[in-house]
């Protein structure tokens, strides 16, 4: 089964961005998008008329995480974080 899929709350694979706007909601974080595109805009909204079962969470967990942002530029002489670590509060 994949992410979106085999259900009346949504009888079409939803794109990942779609997938990954409604888990980020999902996580209760806000989404802040942006497009000029309408129909990318109707897309957007869609993800509040559904949600990802519980199948499709655990899939989510078993994606690997990666630190995008350059932490380094957090991390400097009075920074409140000393280490990337630190920054990241042993968490990822």
């Amino acid at each position: 089964m994949g992410f979106g899929k085999d259900s009346a709350r949504n009888p079409w694979v939803s794109p990942p961005p779609i997938i990954a706007l409604r888990w980020v909601c999902e996580q209760g974080a806000v989404v802040i998008t942006k497009s000029f595109n309408k129909e990318r805009l109707k897309e957007n909204l869609y993800i509040f008329d559904w949600k990802l079962t519980e199948e499709e969470l655990k899939k989510t967990d078993l994606i690997p995480q990666v630190r995008t942002a350059p932490l380094n530029d957090f991390v400097f002489e009075g920074s409140p974080f000393k280490t990337v670590e630190e920054f990241w509060d042993g968490e990822m």
